[in-house]
């Protein structure tokens, strides 16, 4: 596969454009309330903590009027955090997500199907599984940039707020050393963020391999989903082979994949929450035994002792999110650094210099050449002389396998930029190129059989016409069946239908890539028959190698490995 890495977009090119955008309205607002909820639950944390320490002073004072008072706010204050979380846990960041998530969608959905990108991708095999990059990993991309990104918010606001809280309550801790006094303020601000510091290192050091990981999970979960997609679609080819053991024995070759990057995954983690979690238990009693001193010595009261262990915790608890976001972070730049390679590999499909120049004239004629034909690497296919293709004409294209013939056509599509030379187009020309399988999407027989086009483009006796045309009668009254026609159809069928299709969108320019392969030569004959009889204004071009076909055709293009010789008549 190539490597498009060193043309990789920044990530801040993937997060950006939404938030740059004229639709991003409806998600600042909902970013505006998600912080004004996350501000308020600060707040309210913070006011929890101090009704915490009245509670307990006003126990051990037995102070029991005063007691049921601070207590009915206290469960007022825990409710009001519940409904500040269900609103900014939920609502406000799925809201978000759907808006973001929607519209990077359709920004890759763009990017991908314009200009024959998603071709020149698979052409050059500049990234793997596009489709599921943008299926699955936007939304975890979407996900995992909220979530960390608020994190982040949430942890300085709540770190300012309780390192003030902290700070005030801490008091100084005064003591003596070999004869000397010292005297440190907030002295429990500082071990806290010692302590957060340290959980960081350790997690690091014994997840830091991760990141590694959970890049190759994405690509070994898509290849393993791949390979079912494709014995699902050609399960008649697989069949007709008898090559279920194959399959099975590549099926778990590649799950194996998933194995072993799976356990890789459990044990490094593993691994990770190990340390971490042996670190935070040892340190747990680090709060109190801090405030013992002061507590002993009557500086501050039981409630004092349970307030700043309260807060000692919280500051702890939201510095601690980057500690336990650590795989959560390793995910979101594997993510990231797919969809990086995904919009390297569109803008390089997209803008890459084309070797075969592609223009539109006025003129009715399609014309090329001289025309080189090469590979991706380089390597030539062929050297073509100057070839005209008029309004009305018959050609027949042959040579050997690989001697370029389908090259050329998808030069004249445009979809071929190898090479060197000129292909120019009449401006209002319509040209439909049908392969020797062609694409039939899911949905109804009507809108199989008018693609691209929509379906009430074409009238339903159009349609009918159309298929009773190409021979196939039993297909002309279940037009709005829906199926997966690919599936469904023989190969037979398929080149039938496409040859329907042809008849229904009437192209100026129809071009056959052994579109009639699969069909006997009676039938072949008689659909040949009928494209010349309703379509007698357009250009036909085919590529085949039956000899019959040449009675359909008034001029042969003969490709001979590195050149052509045109003739004419045929």
């Amino acid at each position: 596969m190539n490597s498009s890495a060193n043309a990789r977009p920044g990530v801040m090119q993937i997060i950006l454009p939404y938030w740059k955008s004229r639709q991003s309205w409806k998600g600042w607002l909902l970013l505006a309330l998600q912080l004004t909820l996350m501000f308020g639950g600060v707040y309210i944390a913070v006011w929890s903590n101090k009704l915490d320490g009245l509670v307990v002073d006003a126990m051990v004072g037995r102070q029991w009027d005063g007691l049921w008072q601070v207590l009915a706010l206290a469960l007022c204050a825990g409710l009001l955090a519940v409904m500040v979380r269900l609103l900014s846990a939920y609502l406000t960041s799925e809201g978000l997500k759907y808006q973001w998530r929607s519209w990077l969608t359709r920004w890759y959905v763009d990017a991908w199907t314009q200009h024959g990108t998603y071709y020149g991708i698979e052409r050059d095999a500049s990234v793997d599984n596009a489709d599921q990059r943008i299926s699955q990993d936007i939304e975890m991309f979407v996900e995992l940039t909220l979530s960390l990104t608020l994190g982040t918010i949430r942890v300085v606001v709540t770190t300012v707020t309780f390192t003030a809280v902290l700070w005030g309550l801490s008091g100084t801790l005064e003591f003596d050393v070999g004869g000397r006094h010292f005297a440190i303020p907030g002295y429990m601000v500082y071990l806290a963020y010692a302590y957060a510091l340290g959980s960081l290192l350790v997690s690091h050091l014994a997840g830091r391999q991760l990141i590694g990981l959970f890049n190759r999970r994405q690509t070994v979960e898509a290849d393993f989903r791949y390979r079912g997609m494709q014995l699902r679609e050609n399960a008649e080819q697989v069949a007709f082979y008898d090559g279920g053991e194959r399959e099975r024995q590549r099926l778990l070759s590649s799950f194996d994949d998933v194995r072993g990057n799976w356990l890789a995954i459990m044990l490094r983690t593993c691994k990770m929450m190990l340390a971490r979690d042996m670190y935070v238990e040892v340190g747990s009693i680090l709060p109190t035994l801090a405030s013992l001193p002061r507590y002993l010595s009557g500086a501050i009261s039981l409630g004092d002792v349970t307030r700043i262990t309260g807060a000692f915790n919280t500051l702890y608890g939201s510095l601690s999110f980057f500690t336990q976001a650590y795989v959560s972070f390793t995910t979101w730049r594997a993510v990231g650094n797919r969809l990086r390679d995904l919009s390297a590999a569109i803008a390089h499909a997209r803008d890459m210099p084309r070797g075969i120049e592609l223009e539109r004239i006025t003129g009715q004629e399609i014309a090329t050449g001289p025309i080189t034909l090469a590979r991706p690497a380089g390597e030539s296919i062929a050297t073509l002389p100057p070839l005209q293709l008029g309004r009305g004409e018959r050609w027949l294209i042959r040579g050997n396998s690989g001697a370029g013939k389908s090259t050329l056509l998808r030069a004249v599509a445009g979809i071929w930029p190898y090479g060197r030379g000129r292909v120019s187009l009449p401006a209002s020309a319509r040209l439909m190129f049908l392969p020797q399988r062609s694409y039939i999407p899911y949905g109804s027989l009507k809108a199989a059989l008018c693609y691209p086009g929509e379906p009430h483009a074409f009238s339903d006796e159009a349609c009918r016409e159309a298929l009773v045309a190409v021979r196939l009668p039993a297909l002309a009254e279940r037009l709005g069946e829906r199926d997966r026609w690919q599936q469904k159809l023989s190969g037979g069928e398929q080149q039938r239908l496409a040859i329907a299709r042809a008849l229904l969108h009437r192209p100026d320019f129809l071009f056959l890539d052994e579109a009639t392969s699969a069909l006997d030569p009676d039938t072949e004959q008689a659909l040949y028959a009928t494209l010349l009889e309703r379509l007698p204004g357009s250009t036909l071009v085919s590529v085949a190698h039956r000899r019959e076909l040449e009675a359909f055709h008034d001029r042969v293009f003969e490709l001979e490995g590195t050149g052509a010789a045109a003739a004419a008549p045929a």
